[in-house]
């Protein structure tokens, strides 16, 4: 009796320990797990801030884009206003038979040549046709 006595205290002691360190192992699983959860939530964190950025970015490369668009179509309305002739000066005059505009030397070199075609279409236009325009 005493032999089985010894046997169960020494089993009841043995599934103690297993217990002890089941729970040791239990804890540290647990104490893991918070860790992976902190890590987690600072990850989720850390996207949304570079979620945040990129809708920044996003906006900002937009509104470069337009920048960029307005600034081209001013280009373009800056090219029709200058003179298609010599495509250095501003178009200052009319010829009022077809109504094309060019810049005051141009249109006086043609009239001193005595060429008087408009140089876009050729109409004949004489010096009386040949009027100031404000744009």
């Amino acid at each position: 009796m005493r032999r089985s006595s010894h046997q169960a205290k020494e089993s009841l002691e043995d599934s103690q320990f297993k217990i002890e360190r089941s729970r040791a192992a239990l804890l540290e699983l647990q104490i893991e797990i918070e860790r992976e959860r902190f890590k987690k939530k600072r990850i989720e964190e850390e996207l949304e801030v570079a979620r945040r950025k990129v809708v920044l970015l996003q906006a900002k490369t937009e509104g470069n884009s337009m920048i960029e668009r307005l600034q081209e179509e001013l280009r373009e309305y800056r090219e029709i206003l200058k003179c298609s002739i010599c495509l250095d000066r501003p178009k200052e005059v009319v010829i009022t038979k077809c109504y094309h505009l060019f810049c005051n030397p141009c249109v006086h070199k043609v009239t001193e040549n005595r060429h008087r075609k408009c140089p876009v279409c050729a109409a004949s236009f004489g010096a009386n046709d040949v009027k100031p325009v404000y744009i």
